[in-house]
């Protein structure tokens, strides 16, 4: 089932996942670049996890650790 989106800016997505009024999982599928969509179901595809709210967390924290990790390195 396609779950029903705002069009909601970057930005303003940042914001409300900050502020705790959207949810990890909510975030990835209200991201307005699809490519993001796309790498969450293949991170749940090569470790054989559900695409729920646990497996969101731990794939929006890799992300970040990498991003932080890049600028750290100059990569990013």
């Amino acid at each position: 089932m396609k779950r029903k989106t705002p069009n909601c800016s970057y930005d303003e997505l940042v914001q409300l996942r900050q502020d705790g009024l959207v949810m990890d999982l909510d975030f990835i599928m209200m991201h307005p670049d699809d490519e993001l969509k796309e790498e969450f179901k293949s991170f749940c595809e090569a470790h054989d996890r559900e695409m729920d709210e646990e497996s969101a967390s731990e794939f929006l924290s890799r992300m970040e650790e990498g991003l932080e990790l890049g600028m750290e390195c100059g990569d990013a």
